[in-house]
């Protein structure tokens, strides 16, 4: 990530140092080099220094527990410094058992004086944000009056917990006059939402003559270009760095400087982290060697990819299916072919992490051109953060146009290379029938897939265990390095854009 750089001569009394990382996603490693950093570089006790989490703790490797700690110890060490973590759409969990970790955690953090914050985050009951989360904070820093609100993407099904989160834009819109009341010295927003959400914040302050000093985005995985002219900046995914800024205060405007973009890989680790993170690591084995690199498995969030494919023909075969789907938001890094490699546990883990089994399903064919309707819904219009989009077995292509709507409509599936829609998209067959194996998440209606919640499925057992498909993933590659020369690229699903 390019940051703009301007570094000043002298730091004034009121200069505020901010420190924002996003989307930790329990890689409590990196997450405590990056917290060694904001140790090494803050002012003695964090005086005048906000540190800014953009959400996502949680969904990861490393025992969720770790980055909790993470940040208690940090707390420890800079009692001055102010601290904020926003809630992402994962850190929610996929159950009650999550949602009431999360709730425990926000406790614990509260009455560390770290501050958790989600303003869209309402309860269906009262209407309001529950009593464990604030939809903002002010804070005092340097003398200065600092507000800070934080909105999180709005895709996931949280009515069953009497929750719900509301549209980003149109909650932002009702705090305006809130904001203009306070008349806050300093405005930041922390936006778990794609580039396109802030961007939409930003137009709506210019059009209500507010100016935020900085908004600080989460939730893309990939790689996000700051866009200093609109303020908002994308600490990269998966602790990989850190972004360092420094607030100063003038008579006519504030100015918001990016001074150092902080990478994880080169920041050394305090020893206060390093007892917690090796008992970890010994004891459930990331570093334990698996097999020899051979396969270039690229990963693609919204297109078909090699890892995509290979994970889902896995699933495929052990189930006994005609074809597979996976959510694409299970796959959170590639496994890239690096000569003379030695893949460990914690490589595959990076890849999948998820303790996730496998349930089939038979489909119909009007059922799944509706489920690839859904999938490529938004494919014209969110190029890099596409969340419906699924991963394929290899057997499956898919024909898309662009309607009128910019949306995203099927015109043609091929099962085997044989298609079965007509040249109007109607099935060819409708009585035919497919056994498709598919991860529970979207098996139960998730992000849009609502034509999936009441369909029977099955889960797959074997010895009474449940199939996991990271077990099939350390499995077949184990098998590779024997079937592949090194090097190969893994075959995957086609899509093809008219």
């Amino acid at each position: 990530m390019l940051c703009v750089i301007k570094r000043k001569n002298m730091e004034k009394d009121n200069d505020i140092n901010i420190f924002a990382l996003t989307d930790c996603h329990q890689e409590a490693r990196k997450l405590c080099n990056l917290l060694s950093g904001i140790i090494r570089r803050a002012p003695a006790n964090g005086k005048n220094t906000l540190i800014c989490d953009g959400g996502d703790m949680f969904k990861g490797i490393y025992d969720r527990e770790l980055c909790v700690s993470g940040y208690l110890t940090l707390r420890q060490q800079l009692p001055e410094a102010k601290i904020v973590w926003a809630l992402g759409n994962n850190d929610f969990g996929f159950n009650n058992e999550h949602l009431e970790f999360l709730k425990n955690t926000s406790t614990r953090l509260n009455q560390a004086n770290i501050h958790v914050l989600c303003a869209n985050l309402k309860d269906t009951e009262t209407g309001r944000c529950p009593k464990w989360v604030d939809p903002y904070i002010l804070l005092d820093i340097a003398g200065k009056k600092i507000m800070i609100t934080a909105f999180c993407i709005n895709y996931i099904r949280l009515q069953k917990y009497n929750l719900r989160l509301d549209d980003i834009s149109q909650t932002f819109s009702g705090m305006l006059n809130i904001i203009k009341h306070i008349s806050p010295d300093g405005l930041i927003i922390l936006n778990h939402a794609l580039r396109n959400s802030s961007s939409e914040l930003w137009n709506i302050s210019q059009r209500h003559n507010i100016l935020p000093d900085l908004i600080i985005g989460g939730h893309e995985h990939s790689e996000v270009a700051p866009n200093p002219q609109q303020h908002t900046y994308y600490p990269q995914a998966f602790s990989r760095n850190m972004l360092q800024f420094k607030m100063s205060f003038n008579t006519t405007r504030n100015n918001i400087d990016c001074v150092e973009v902080i990478n994880s890989k080169t920041e050394p680790l305090n020893p206060l982290f390093t007892s917690m993170l090796e008992t970890f690591e010994a004891r459930v084995g990331l570093n334990i060697p698996v097999a020899r690199s051979v396969l270039d498995l690229q990963r693609s969030y919204s297109d078909f990819c090699p890892l995509g494919s290979f994970v889902t023909d896995q699933m495929r075969t052990v189930a006994k299916a005609d074809i597979a789907l996976l959510s694409t938001g299970y796959l959170t890094h590639a496994l890239r072919y690096e000569k003379d490699k030695i893949l460990t546990i914690y490589n595959l883990e990076r890849a999948f992490s998820a303790p996730t089994p496998i349930q089939t399903m038979v489909l119909t064919p009007k059922i799944l051109k509706a489920v690839f309707n859904n999938a490529v819904r938004y494919r014209y219009l969110q190029l890099y953060g596409n969340t419906r989009f699924l991963q394929c077995s290899k057997n499956i292509g898919l024909i898309c146009k662009k309607n009128l709507d910019n949306y995203g409509e099927i015109k043609q599936i091929l099962i085997n290379g044989e298609p079965i829609l007509d040249d109007d998209a109607n099935p060819l067959h409708p009585e035919d029938e497919y056994l498709c194996a598919l991860d529970p998440f979207i098996a139960s209606g998730e992000i849009g897939y609502d034509m999936l919640r009441t369909l029977p499925k099955e889960t797959l057992l074997k010895n009474n265990q449940l199939i996991r498909i990271k077990d099939l993933i350390i499995k077949a590659v184990k098998d590779a390095e024997h079937q592949y020369t090194e090097g190969s690229t893994y075959p995957h699903a086609n899509l093809i854009d008219v």
